[in-house]
């Protein structure tokens, strides 16, 4: 039988926040199985943990990305003494 993890316990595992895993499951790239138990919450197994592992691989040698919505309160800081 195959084991299977919560998102809590892939968290913990690859050593991020939950709140990181949500944002990089949003990664249309990634692929990997949308398991739930009876209860709703979302099941990893082994494969996904390790395609989440190198996800991460790639993310420090590539460096962080920012989003739009990342870089929003930066430019709107920047715009605003820019026009002082």
């Amino acid at each position: 039988m195959m084991r299977h993890f919560t998102s809590g316990q892939v968290a913990k595992k690859l050593r991020i926040s939950i709140s990181t895993l949500k944002r990089w499951l949003e990664d249309p790239n990634l692929s990997i199985s949308e398991r739930r138990n009876y209860n709703g919450w979302r099941l990893f197994s082994e494969a996904d943990i390790a395609v989440l592992k190198e996800y991460k691989r790639q993310i420090r040698r590539n460096g962080k990305r920012f989003n739009d919505t990342t870089l929003i309160p930066v430019i709107n800081r920047t715009v605003a003494a820019m026009e002082r």
